[in-house]
């Protein structure tokens, strides 16, 4: 199928072979090369496609960006995405030599669009990889490290920052297990003189380093998020949640569970992770001296990543049952905390934030009417999220992923078996499900599980036929659309 890139086209798929759209007349080929097959994500600045390059015999995979501003965006925002893009294509083209960087392979611009090619790579993100396999080890985050810092280094001595290290741009290469850094949308190409000057504040929420969130990066910067990473990687917990502010600190050793960390581990994140600049790691070459001293753990080969353990669900029928109960457990806990809510209403403030475990907040609202009424009438609109917050806290506790599945200890003697393909494959639909919003399309899911488009389709064909997933079309695109009953 090929895939119409006119973002006001009504009808956007066509036939294999066609040259022009059959609804809106557009050219189907961008730059008569690169044919889209399907949409795999879109955002207030553009969308991406999976598309193919129909030069090459083997007509490999590439991805499609196109720059289309949201009508509701900012005029004022408009021009800072337009010169972002132009400047990610320039990033890609200065960087894409490097073997663990997506090559650039093209840019245009064709019928008023802009547009970047790129090298599509075949494997599965961090996030992914995090969400199927349970928290990395001590073992996972020094191959991780070793691996990925010497790529940083290559970028940095090119006078780029990233700006946006986390899981989701972080890719395990299928072919050879080495991690590829991605999406360089937000790198900055910086000079001695522009280096910490003010600038526009960009990153992700919860990885981005302070002075980044004021628009004022610095090489430290892109440490400090690859710290946040390693430790959101060795607690399966938001980032947020990792940092007490009450006290000013990182809390995250008291979030591993059965996954010690050693002492010269935790001394190289702790540094990764100082607020202070001055107090931070300053380049990668302190941060793999630090890593690889004698007397710290020995620098490992890469191994691919731990295949789930024996007592993962084995069928899609105890999935369906799983998530079913879980669903349950949350909407009885949601019940309550509104019940205790309420209270509040005669006197009694705080109960629900006791109930979810928020006890320094439960005693302010308590001792002050629930603020005055104000917290009152806040919480209730916050609540249902106090609740996924504190399931996920206990879930953690008791060794539990988030889709119900039991984790073993990561580092106990335990017998290990890997799943059958099939089962893997529904549990990646899952996540990929609920990290969508509970829906998505065959595309999606292709790129999500990074499996094939039959593999993926005879999948979620026995979740329809077994009741827990229903489909649909999307009523603008006409997409196939497949949606998790459960989530």
């Amino acid at each position: 199928m090929s895939f119409c890139l006119n973002p006001q086209c009504q009808k956007p798929q066509n036939q294999d072979g066609a040259q022009y759209c059959a609804n809106c007349g557009a050219r189907l080929r961008l730059g008569d090369r690169y044919r889209a097959i399907q949409p795999i994500a879109a955002g207030g600045f553009g969308r991406t496609f999976l598309a193919i390059d129909e030069y090459k015999p083997s007509k490999p995979r590439c991805v499609i960006k196109q720059f289309h501003p949201d009508a509701k965006i900012s005029s004022n925002s408009s021009p800072k995405a337009s010169q972002l893009f132009r400047q990610e294509a320039i990033q890609l083209e200065q960087l894409g030599q490097h073997p663990q960087i997506p090559d650039l392979l093209a840019t245009f611009e064709q019928e008023g669009r802009q547009y970047l090619v790129q090298e599509f790579i075949d494997g599965q993100n961090l996030a992914d990889e995090l969400a199927l396999c349970g928290p990395f080890t001590e073992t996972q985050i020094r191959e991780l490290l070793n691996n990925l810092l010497p790529v940083l280094q290559y970028v940095h001595d090119r006078q780029v920052i990233h700006r946006d290290i986390k899981p989701e741009n972080i890719i395990r290469r299928r072919s050879d297990g080495q991690l590829v850094l991605v999406d360089f949308g937000s790198a900055k190409a910086v000079t001695g003189t522009s280096l910490g000057r003010s600038g526009t504040v960009i990153g992700s929420a919860g990885y981005a380093a302070p002075e980044q969130a004021i628009g004022k990066p610095t090489f430290a910067s892109d440490l400090y998020s690859l710290g946040i990473t390693c430790i959101h990687l060795m607690t399966q917990i938001d980032p947020f949640e990792l940092f007490d502010s009450r006290e000013g600190a990182w809390v995250w050793p008291d979030y591993l569970v059965d996954n010690p960390a050693s002492d010269s581990l935790r001394r190289v994140l702790d540094k990764m992770l100082q607020q202070p600049l001055s107090r931070r790691y300053s380049s990668v070459t302190q941060v793999l001296a630090d890593l690889n001293r004698t007397g710290s753990a020995p620098k490992p080969a890469l191994t691919p990543p731990l295949t789930p353990q024996k007592n993962t669900l084995s069928s899609v029928e105890e999935l369906g049952e799983q998530m079913t109960r879980l669903q349950q457990e949350k909407s009885v806990r949601l019940g309550v905390s509104y019940l205790l809510w309420m209270a509040g209403f005669f006197g009694v403030g705080g109960l629900h934030r006791f109930y979810n475990g928020k006890y320094v907040t439960g005693v302010l609202w308590f001792c002050t009417w629930n603020l005055f009424f104000l917290g009152q009438m806040v919480d209730a609109f916050i609540l249902p999220g106090m609740v996924d917050k504190y399931q996920d806290k206990m879930r953690k506790k008791l060794g539990i992923s988030a889709t119900g599945v039991p984790l073993a200890p990561q580092n106990s003697i335990s017998e290990t078996v890997s799943l059958q393909t099939q089962d893997q494959l529904m549990i990646a639909l899952v996540r990929a499900a609920q990290a969508r919003g509970g829906s998505l399309s065959v595309t999606q899911a292709v790129m999500d599980t990074n499996r094939g488009f039959s593999e993926v389709e005879q999948a979620l064909t026995q979740m329809v036929s077994a009741g827990y997933v229903s489909v649909e079309n999307d009523p603008v695109t006409g997409v196939v659309i497949y949606r998790f009953n459960e989530l």
